[in-house]
């Protein structure tokens, strides 16, 4: 039978890759607040207040963007594509591992714990401590009383806000989106799960494990990334992708299912990376130029072929819009095929510290934007540009990020609010939640 209940020891490269993962998002926020000015040209350390430097930066077309075609700003737009779609691929491998020895009612009373209830937490106090940073929360000459209220008015502002749809979480949610969207769709798929659970050898789950068994690979190859390309063709004319709305919300809802489907097929998915390891790393090379070749060709053009929303220039589709959704799902897929291949291969070892930074990866998730914001500020007081910036703005991070785990990790109370899930002994070889 093959079917993830029958097989239950832990998979470390998984939670490598959580680790991993998540980690990289310090070095992309802060990167993209220098490069991009994603947090406006106050706290980026590239900006200068000198009019001709700022010219000058504008002639050549490449000014502090994400439309830029500078090669660091084009590192940080090609991770972008699949950082986060292998999050959500894990973030579905988890949830196959939670909910094999779980109800669904346990599963997603865990859920509303574990994703919700850090997300409200965050959203209310980590995004209150990132607007008195960089300036949107003017508290200057406030008493304690006076800071009390302001922070009442913005619990109850974020908290009406977030529901207005689309744009609500943008304003009130920030980078904690990702749990919002992964709770849906673990809401979501609960019906699928169940069914799997209930019926391991039922047509649902065979029909689900067959795609591995598809000739030539084409299941893996083809099949998966032409269904995430549809998913573009039908929605990114509307809307940009953008913190997991527009063509985005359903993109990575396949992503999430994809992992699920993944360790529910677990022998034979790992058989399929072992034995097309090396196919599948070259094909991702040849993508990846593919990629930039387009992106450079967006810059030309005007029109966001990667980004989405074309339909305001006119365009519903084209042969370019219709190329550039398929490279770019076979480029982000195979990439992470790529990640998961090489990551099943070299890093499905045991470590004494994994633990220890498994249970980090949501307390640095929630806490590290106001850090990010904070370390650019210290980074353009001391004239730090471009990589130094970076590395300053890293190492702020880190160290500010591991002083609050260190602090919220030793009472109960914070660590519920912060998603930090108890270790249990007894259960630890034969269970795993990386979501």
């Amino acid at each position: 039978m093959d079917n993830v209940s029958q097989k239950p020891e832990r998979r470390y490269d998984i939670d490598w890759l959580r680790v991993i993962l998540f980690g990289l998002l310090i070095p992309f926020h802060v990167a993209i607040g220098v490069y991009w000015s994603t947090y406006g040209e106050d706290i980026n350390p590239n900006i200068t207040d000198d009019p001709d430097d700022r010219k000058e930066i504008a002639e050549e077309g490449n000014d502090y963007t994400y439309d830029s075609v500078d090669p660091t700003s084009m590192f940080l737009h090609w991770m972008h594509q699949w950082r986060l779609a292998a999050l959500f691929m894990i973030s579905g491998m988890g949830t196959a591992f939670a909910f094999k020895r779980r109800s669904w009612k346990t599963f997603l009373t865990e859920r509303l714990q574990r994703l919700l209830v850090p997300m409200f937490f965050g959203m209310w106090t980590v995004g209150f401590a990132g607007g008195i940073i960089t300036g949107s929360a003017d508290l200057e000459g406030n008493t304690i009383l006076d800071t009390l209220i302001a922070f009442i008015l913005h619990v109850f502002l974020t908290s009406f806000v977030f529901w207005v749809p689309l744009f609500g979480k943008i304003i009130a949610l920030g980078h904690l989106w990702f749990l919002w969207n992964l709770f849906l769709y673990s809401l979501l798929c609960v019906p699928i799960f169940h069914i799997v659970q209930k019926n391991v050898d039922g047509n649902l789950a065979t029909a689900l494990r067959s795609i591995f068994t598809i000739r030539f690979g084409l299941g893996i190859f083809i099949l998966f990334p032409t269904l995430l390309a549809i998913t573009e063709l039908v929605f990114k004319p509307w809307f940009p992708g953008f913190i997991g709305i527009g063509y985005e919300w359903v993109w990575y809802l396949a992503f999430f299912l994809f992992g699920y489907i993944c360790i529910i097929s677990r022998d034979r998915y790992y058989e399929f990376l072992d034995t097309n390891r090396k196919v599948i790393t070259v094909v991702t090379m040849l993508l990846t130029i593919t990629f930039v070749i387009i992106r450079l060709q967006q810059h030309e053009d005007g029109v966001p072929y990667m980004d989405g929303g074309w339909i305001e220039q006119g365009i519903f589709h084209n042969e370019m819009t219709v190329l550039s959704c398929f490279i770019h799902s076979f480029h982000a897929w195979f990439w992470c095929l790529t990640i998961f291949a090489w990551g099943s291969h070299l890093l499905n070892k045991r470590s004494s510290s994994l633990t220890y930074l498994n249970q980090g990866v949501y307390p640095f998730y929630i806490v590290h934007m106001p850090i990010t914001f904070a370390g650019l500020k210290i980074a353009k007081e001391l004239n730090f540009t471009g990589i130094p910036a970076v590395i300053a703005g890293c190492l702020i991070v880190l160290i500010g990020c591991w002083l609050v785990f260190e602090g919220v990790s030793r009472t109960r109370i914070t660590r519920y609010l912060f998603g930090i899930k108890n270790i249990q002994q007894k259960q630890s070889v034969v269970t795993q939640d990386v979501s």
